[in-house]
């Protein structure tokens, strides 16, 4: 019997203050505790683009961002049975000084921080997203 593999679409939502970059995390509690970057499960006919933007909405209430671009990254892994697969994760702006809400039907995360690219690659859980964080250029830094 073949695995389901569930397709998931992955933000890094970043903001620019001072000339420094933050970069927001949150702190997961659902079926699994720790830091990661902004992820959203893509429902049936759902493209990647649809999904990133319900994803923000849904889980951070943010008004305001922008899809900056898609950095064209996908990922695998296996976790208790089901095979997941991020099919593309996004480079997203939005404006650190808007109010944040995690509060959803199911809760996924319990707490968000905006964090410099140093902070964000020692609290976030997961290697290969600490990778990606570390290799990423946004304009030219």
């Amino acid at each position: 019997m073949k695995k389901r593999t569930i397709k998931k679409v992955r933000a890094i939502i970043y903001d620019i203050k001072n000339g420094e970059f933050y970069f927001l995390i949150l702190r997961r509690i659902l079926r699994w505790k720790g830091w990661e970057m902004l992820k959203e499960t893509l429902e049936k006919k759902e493209t990647s683009f649809e999904a990133l933007k319900r994803g923000i909405k849904e889980e951070t209430k943010l008004k305001n961002f922008e899809i900056i671009k898609s950095l064209d990254k996908e990922e695998k892994w296996t976790f208790r049975g089901i095979n997941y697969s991020i099919v593309d994760t996004f480079l997203v702006r939005a404006d650190m000084s808007q109010k944040i809400s995690l509060k959803q039907e199911i809760v996924e995360h319990d707490k968000y921080e905006w964090v410099d690219r140093e902070t964000a690659i020692k609290k976030l859980t997961w290697p290969k997203t600490k990778k990606l964080l570390e290799k990423l250029e946004i304009n030219g830094k």
